[in-house]
């Protein structure tokens, strides 16, 4: 059982620190954010903080053909 800590600083100067599992394919933004509005990732920032957004879950998708 492990999870997962970072913090996406915005062009805007404006920080989000994330808490999640292991398994990371997505972000929830803030309103009125986008992907493109990212201008770096901390690994392991933001574990002082009590404002963590959360990833949305993460599924596995098992098939066969």
């Amino acid at each position: 059982m492990g999870y997962t800590i970072f913090t996406v600083v915005f062009k805007d100067g404006s920080t989000v620190p994330y808490g999640t599992g292991n398994a990371i394919d997505f972000v929830t933004y803030p309103e009125g954010k986008g992907a493109s509005d990212v201008a770096d990732v901390l690994p392991h920032a933001g574990r002082e903080r009590n404002d963590f957004m959360i990833c949305p879950k993460y599924s596995w998708c098992l098939y066969s053909v």
